[in-house]
Formats: structure tokens, sequence, C-alpha cells
């Protein structure tokens, strides 16, 4: 089976959705360098919402757009607490979140992502 990063967060789907915004433009290898650092000081949304946004931004930095990155985690983090009807509602999920969201969090196997690594994951899945 093909390991991706929102595999190991399949009992916290808001976290997940924070590898997702992490994946964006960069590498698993780069994200998973920053998760450890990142979920201790936000190990959840009011966290995150609290969190001085140059803290964050400089943890995740070796991924890129940190600073566009930590404002969306945290605009993420404030409506993933005041609720969502749909996960596309929530600042920061686009196409590949919404298919990460559909696979991992709805268990989700029948149809084909536009994302060649979860298209790999499902395939390797039989």
């Amino acid at each position: 089976m093909v390991r991706l990063i929102q595999h190991d967060y399949l009992d916290n789907p808001w976290k997940m959705l924070i590898c997702c915004i992490l994946l964006n433009q960069t590498t698993n290898q780069q994200v998973r360098k920053v998760l450890d650092p990142l979920f201790d000081l936000i190990p959840d949304p009011e966290s995150c919402i609290e969190a001085d946004p140059l803290k964050i931004a400089d943890i995740i930095r070796p991924t890129g757009f940190y600073n566009i990155k930590a404002n969306r985690m945290q605009k993420l983090s404030q409506k993933w607490l005041e609720g969502f009807s749909h996960p596309t509602e929530l600042p920061g999920v686009g196409k590949y979140a919404m298919e990460s969201w559909d696979i991992f969090v709805n268990n989700r196997t029948d149809f084909t992502p536009s994302d060649k690594k979860l298209k790999m994951y499902l395939d390797s899945l039989g």
C-alpha cells in the first residue's frame, strides 16, 4: 500500500486537512519534517487560532508559502469551530483536500482522484 500523510491522521480529520494545506506546492518529505513540531504547537483548532501566526510560519517555512499556509490554517480552524456542512466551505480546502476528505474521512474508493498520488493510493488498495 502507498503510504500518504493523510493516512496517518485517519482519526483526526482536522489534522488531515492541515496536512493537505501543507502539501500544497511541496513534497511529502518536506511536510513530514514539520508535522511533529507543528502539532506540538497546534494540537487542535483552538490552539491553532490562538497561536502566533509567525511561530506557525517559522515551523512550516520548509514547505514554502509559509505565511499563506499559516493564514489558511488559522482561517480553516476558525471555520471548523464555527461549524460547516461540507468541507469545501472551509478555507484552504480545494480539490486535493476534498478528494483526500472523500478517501480518508468518507472512506470513498469508488472514484478516480485527479491527483496522481491519491490515485496511486487508491490503486494500491486493490
